[in-house]
């Protein structure tokens, strides 16, 4: 070796050491830990995201609701509800649970519309719906069984027992529910299904309402009350109204498919 090679590893050996005191540092220590817990989490948030898109915009936290300010409570927010919002709106209350889809969203950013979380009495006020009945003349003791709906409050409706009067009544707004006591029931929920909008199921006891009103959304139940009394009867109109107001699930499913597949 030269003189001035040495010279000049000496001096590289110099700028590079470590002072006097200090730890020297590992040629090829990692600039950060990385936590598991959180790599995990930051991929499955990215895979959801992947497949399903945000959930919805960040809402702000529940506050009193302000005069005429929409509540949502379904667990769907679609296109259609987006445009269905009034013109002067400027926020709308929807339920922890609520899902906007990614075509509602940008609607309503561009509207300029806050999403605002809606506190537990908005949700259960904005699900109860309207509730209706029919009672087909027939037995004497089925005049009984009418005036016990209507004693019950005021939290029914009494319709002329006609399959084309509830069918109309049902048609005339989203979140209605009727229940129809006729002999007749096949018939009944036939012609009620081939309605735009109705729902019908036939229903003997409790499970039935349960299973209409969950996988198909029910908003008409028809109970034969052969068979039955009055309490069996309205053990079943509790039922039906215990599930909220009826909502089209299978159209809100469908629904948000679509949105996914053209967003």
């Amino acid at each position: 070796m030269t003189q001035a090679t040495w010279n000049g590893s000496e001096t590289m050996r110099r700028a590079t050491a470590p002072a006097p005191g200090a730890s020297p540092t590992p040629a090829f220590a990692p600039s950060h830990v990385l936590d598991p817990i959180r790599a995990v989490d930051e991929a499955v948030r990215s895979v959801l995201a992947g497949l399903f898109g945000p959930s919805r915009p960040p809402a702000r936290a529940a506050t009193a609701p302000a005069k005429g300010e929409p509540v949502f409570a379904d667990r769907l927010f679609a296109l259609r509800h987006a445009e269905a919002l009034p013109a002067d709106a400027r926020s709308v209350r929807v339920a922890a649970g609520t899902v906007i889809t990614p075509l509602a969203r940008d609607l309503l950013k561009r509207r300029g519309i806050d999403v605002r979380l809606a506190g537990a009495a908005d949700v259960a006020a904005a699900a109860k719906g309207e509730w209706a009945f029919a009672v087909e003349p027939g037995a004497g003791w089925l005049g009984a069984l009418q005036r016990s709906f209507l004693e019950d409050s005021g939290l029914w409706r009494e319709l002329e027992a006609s399959v084309d009067a509830v069918v109309e009544w049902l048609s005339d707004g989203e979140g209605r529910g009727a229940i129809f006591v006729t002999t007749d029931g096949a018939t009944a929920v036939w012609r009620a299904c081939r309605a735009h909008g109705v729902r019908a199921a036939f229903a003997n006891e409790p499970a039935d309402v349960h299973r209409a009103t969950g996988t198909l959304g029910a908003n008409l139940i028809v109970v034969d009350p052969a068979g039955k009394s009055i309490a069996w009867i309205k053990q079943l109109a509790t039922a039906f109204r215990r599930a909220g107001a009826p909502r089209d699930l299978i159209a809100a499913e469908y629904e948000h498919e679509h949105e996914r597949g053209t967003a």
